[in-house]
């Protein structure tokens, strides 16, 4: 009797064990399964700029990868906020991730009021997906040849000397301001609209320098009408081999854009995990690498967990910067 107990307990446990663990596994199947449905991508950018064109074109490869249907949501403004409000209210079922720009996280907290997101709160790292350094563009007739000169004159006649941004508070201002906190330098900082405003501005000689990412001055470097004087990169990028780097003057002057795949705080790990591999083979490709490069953006997939570091870094730093500014949100 003892021992037909003893089978009974055993069966009754089994089962209880078996009925638990169905829903877990149907679960599992169902993230290795993913997607089983249309994903969608939030994209804080208008449409036809260098980021909107990455992910389209790899949403086509994911698109032939999975069998499902890649959608790029164009949610531009309020520098990355409004992207981030549209991935923060969306379900958590893997149907939507968000291609959005490292200030949206790193920056926008600190500079606009109203901000009522919190990345480790709310959201979770998938993947690092390109970078864009900022490059240091004078017109082509400038008197300055190297960056060395040009900080060198900014010392001499401080606060005198104009460096165009595309705002206040705005990833082109924080760099050109890392570099004078960087070199020691104080430059007389000229806010703009937006690139279009501060190109025509520095090419007009109304200021003497803009800050602003590759894409953006290219076409007037190509032409003939602008120099770069230094990339802000952390290395040298295929196609910028021609530029020196500004660290190599100015010691800490680093400063790139870039851009990261992330998800609202809820999605099934599983899910992450495919997103991570899958968004990481695609931005590997050959012909997308050539395509990014065109568009001044440089691939650079990798684990959340080199995210993580990447966002705390750039966090430090800006906040850093922000503080010396004395830039509270507004």
């Amino acid at each position: 009797m003892i021992h037909v107990s003893m089978a009974r307990r055993a069966a009754l446990a089994l089962a209880v064990a078996t009925l638990a663990a169905g829903p877990m596994a149907q679960a599992q199947t169902a993230a290795t399964k993913w997607p089983t449905a249309p994903v969608r991508f939030v994209v804080p950018f208008p449409a036809g700029s260098a980021p909107d064109v990455l992910i389209r074109l790899v949403g086509v490869k994911l698109t032939e990868k999975w069998g499902q249907a890649v959608i790029v949501d164009n949610k531009p403004g309020g520098s990355g906020v409004i992207g981030m409000n549209t991935i923060l209210s969306s379900p958590t079922d893997g149907s939507v991730f968000g291609f959005v720009q490292g200030s949206a996280i790193s920056v926008a907290p600190s500079t606009i009021k109203g901000v009522n997101y919190d990345f480790n709160r709310d959201f979770v790292p998938v993947t690092l997906a390109a970078v864009l350094p900022f490059v240091l563009t004078v017109p082509a007739d400038s008197p300055y040849k190297t960056l060395g000169e040009f900080v060198a004159a900014a010392k001499a006649k401080p606060g005198s000397i104009e460096v165009a941004d595309n705002g206040r508070g705005t990833a082109p201002h924080l760099a050109s301001a890392l570099l004078g906190l960087q070199s020691g330098a104080q430059f007389l900082e000229v806010h703009y609209p937006g690139g279009a405003q501060a190109m025509q501005a520095t090419l007009g000689g109304q200021t003497k320098m803009m800050v602003e990412t590759y894409n953006v001055v290219a076409g007037n470097v190509q032409g003939g009408k602008m120099r770069v004087l230094a990339s802000m990169g952390d290395r040298v990028e295929p196609g910028l081999e021609q530029f020196p780097l500004a660290n190599a003057t100015v010691p800490g002057a680093v400063a790139y854009g870039w851009f990261a795949v992330i998800a609202k705080k809820g999605v099934d790990p599983a899910m992450l995990a495919k997103m991570n591999q899958d968004m990481g083979d695609v931005l590997r490709m050959p012909d997308v690498i050539a395509k990014s490069r065109e568009l001044g953006t440089y691939p650079r997939p990798g684990t959340p967990e080199q995210l993580v570091q990447y966002i705390n870094q750039d966090r430090r730093t800006w906040q850093g910067v922000l503080d010396k500014l004395n830039i509270k949100p507004e």
